[in-house]
């Protein structure tokens, strides 16, 4: 089974082109975390602007993998500017994000050395050239599958060595997941967890905390709420979803929803339809160079 693609599936992953074209001074990119980027940058030079850390200089066109936790600049380095194609990534509409996705720092990939992905890069450059019918659906699946492509590179080069992504694709972990997103209302512990994944107790909740930086049980919670929250948006009654998720009772469930998402479930589905809840957006300014 593929379980990489399985958990896309059931996580209904995203990407959204918000920004496309020359930039000749400066974007600034505000965003709210859980979410990641990409860049393409076709032509031109830019740098990469984060408080507290070096600057990031690309000269060549390169691809960008950004994680979920910066905010930073983009600003153009040469005279000309820069020819850029920017996405946006989540997973799922405003859901609860209990996955860690093991990007820590912005990944720079030369488009010269991504070999057969190069070929990818060159029809989503000439997509977004071309301008014809259906161009925004076709970028946003391009993009989709770039995003794919970048994090099996990044796993197999060691770039990504922690979070959900690399641990899909963990021999012991991977049918751990699996079973826990199959599964969410299964009788779970760390025992049969540990089982699963051919490993004692001890070294179990180790590796999975080392690599997830959650407890196997607090994973298997927020994944619990995740799915509810899928529920609930589809009209499926409270009591329903309880025992879908693992819940002897709906008071039992209710709490912990509270606990985990902030307020009860019949509040949160109403906030959110009443646009109360925003969806998670990224927001870009330009700004022209003081240079």
């Amino acid at each position: 089974m593929d379980i990489l693609s399985e958990f896309f599936e059931r996580t209904r992953l995203h990407g959204r082109l918000f920004f496309s074209g020359r930039v000749d001074g400066m974007l600034v990119l505000d965003k709210p975390p859980g979410m990641a980027f990409i860049h393409v940058v076709s032509e031109g030079g830019i740098d990469m602007v984060q408080p507290g850390l070096p600057k990031i200089s690309i000269s060549e066109p390169s691809v960008l993998f950004c994680p979920s936790s910066c905010r930073y600049q983009l600003r153009s380095s040469t005279a000309q500017g820069a020819e850029l194609i920017c996405a946006s990534f989540q997973f799922g509409r405003n859901s609860l994000q209990p996955f860690p996705l093991g990007l820590k720092e912005t990944l720079v990939f030369p488009i010269r050395d991504l070999e057969n992905i190069a070929p990818m890069i060159g029809s989503l450059i000439s997509e977004f050239q071309d301008h014809a019918p259906g161009r925004t659906k076709a970028l946003n699946l391009l993009l989709e599958y770039l995003f794919v492509l970048l994090v099996r590179r990044s796993v197999k080069e060691q770039k990504i060595s922690s979070g959900l992504l690399y641990a899909l694709q963990d021999g012991r972990l991977g049918a751990v997941f699996n079973r826990i997103h199959q599964e969410p209302e299964a009788l779970w512990t760390v025992e049969k967890l540990a089982t699963l994944a051919n490993m004692s107790r001890s070294k179990f909740s180790a590796c999975f905390t080392r690599i997830m930086g959650v407890s196997p049980m607090g994973y298997v919670t927020a994944w619990r709420m995740k799915v509810a929250q899928d529920l609930l948006r589809d009209g499926v009654q409270i009591k329903v979803i309880a025992a879908s998720v693992g819940y002897s009772s709906q008071a039992s469930f209710s709490r912990t929803f509270l606990n985990l998402v902030g307020s009860p479930p019949a509040e949160w589905l109403k906030r959110e339809a009443s646009g109360e809840i925003p969806l998670v957006t990224a927001h870009v300014h330009k700004i022209e160079s003081d240079d």
